[in-house]
C-alpha cells in the first residue's frame, strides 16, 4: 500500500458507491492492510450516513460540507482526527457528532433529532425531565419546544416525566402511536423488520394505529403488545420478566423465537455486519437465544448453527456473510 495514496475523496467515494472499480479495489485493499486508518475511515461513513438520511437532505449543501471535512483532515503524515469542528451546512442544519450519537437540529423548524450508528447506544433527558434511552441505529425526532411528542426510528426506553396536561407520545415509522402521561416503557421498531412492538414496566399507556387497526389498545404493567407487519394484527401477552424486555441496556442481545431474518437485522444494527440468505427456509427459521453484544459474528453463527443445519462463509470482497 505504500505505492498507493489513499484519498479522502477515494473513501467518501466508494462509501457511497460511487467508486469506480480500480477506486474500490484500492480501499478494499487498504483497509485490510497495516495502514488501514480506522479512525478517518469510520469519520467519513458516520458523515456519509448523516447526509445520506437526514430528513432534510434536500436543504443540505453535500458538497460544501464534504469540502469541509476534507479540509479539516490533517495530512497523512499527521494522525488523522476525523470530524474537527461543526460541519455547517448552508447555514440550514447545524451537526455535531456527540459522544454515543449523532445529533442535527434544523434552524428553520426549530426539528431535534438524536441518533445512534452501529452498536451505539445514547441516554438523552429531553427539557420536560423524561429520559430516552436509544438502542444502537435508532433514531428519535422532536420539535424543541414540544419534546414530548416523538418520532421514533429503531429501539428506545422511555421514562416519561408526569405531566397530566400534556400527554407524551410516540409514534414509529408504521404510525402505530404509543401515548402515556406519566411511565415507562419501551418501544421497538426498526424499518426492516417483520415486526414492532412494544413493552410497559409502569405506568398506563394507549397504543392506537393509523394503519394497522382501529380500536385504541390499554396496556397496564407488564404487558406486551406485538404487531406482525404482514397482517397488522396486534397480539398481547403478558411479560414475565422485565429483564429480559431491557437485555439490549444490559449488553446483550435476547432473541425470543425471532426468525433468522429479523436477527440479522439485529445483527446489523449492533455489530455492524451484513448476512445474506441464499436459503430461505433458514431464513425463516426460528431461534430463540441470548447473546452479548460484544461476542464475535462467527462465534454467534457457530452457536445458532447448533440447532438449525446450515452453512456460512464470509464474502471478503463484499464484507457479507452468507447464510446456505
Amino acid at each position: 500500500m505504500k505505492d498507493s495514496i489513499i484519498k479522502e475523496e477515494d473513501i467518501w467515494a466508494y462509501v457511497s458507491k460511487s467508486a469506480d472499480e480500480a477506486t474500490r479495489l484500492k480501499i478494499e485493499d487498504w483497509k485490510h492492510s497495516t495502514d488501514f486508518d480506522e479512525d478517518l475511515y469510520n469519520s467519513i461513513v458516520k458523515l456519509y450516513e448523516i447526509t445520506a438520511e437526514s430528513p432534510y437532505d434536500t436543504m443540505v449543501d453535500v458538497e460544501a460540507a464534504k469540502t469541509e471535512f476534507f479540509a479539516s483532515v490533517e495530512s497523512k503524515d499527521k494522525k488523522h482526527v476525523g470530524i474537527r469542528r461543526y460541519l455547517k451546512y448552508a447555514s440550514v442544519i447545524v451537526l455535531f457528532v456527540a459522544i454515543g450519537g449523532i445529533v442535527y437540529q434544523s434552524l428553520t423548524t426549530n426539528m431535534v433529532t438524536v441518533a445512534t450508528t452501529y452498536g451505539e447506544e445514547k441516554q438523552i433527558t429531553l427539557a420536560d425531565g423524561s429520559v430516552v434511552w436509544l438502542n444502537a441505529a435508532s433514531k428519535i425526532s422532536y420539535e424543541k419546544e414540544s419534546p414530548r411528542t416523538i418520532q421514533l426510528d429503531g429501539e428506545a426506553f422511555f421514562e416519561v416525566a408526569k405531566d397530566k396536561t400534556r400527554p407524551f407520545t410516540v409514534e414509529t415509522p408504521d404510525h402505530v402511536i404509543v401515548r402515556a402521561l406519566g411511565t415507562s416503557f419501551n418501544v421497538k421498531a426498526y424499518p426492516k423488520n417483520s415486526y414492532m412492538e412494544t413493552t410497559l414496566l409502569t405506568g398506563k399507556v394507549e397504543v392506537t394505529s393509523k394503519d394497522y387497526f382501529k380500536d385504541r389498545i390499554i396496556m397496564l404493567p407488564n404487558d406486551h403488545i406485538k404487531i406482525v407487519k404482514a397482517n397488522g394484527k396486534p397480539i398481547k401477552s403478558v411479560i414475565k420478566n422485565k429483564q429480559n424486555v431491557l437485555a439490549w441496556r444490559t449488553g446483550k442481545m435476547r432473541f425470543n423465537n425471532m426468525s433468522f431474518k429479523d436477527i440479522a437485522n439485529e445483527l446489523s444494527n449492533q455489530l455492524n455486519v451484513k448476512l445474506v440468505f441464499k436459503n430461505k427456509k433458514i431464513e425463516a427459521s426460528k431461534f430463540t437465544a441470548i447473546f452479548k453484544k460484544s461476542m464475535p459474528i462467527e462465534d454467534i453463527l457457530e452457536i445458532l448453527k447448533t440447532s438449525k443445519n446450515f452453512n456460512y462463509n464470509l464474502n471478503k470482497q463484499t464484507n457479507e456473510w452468507i447464510i446456505k
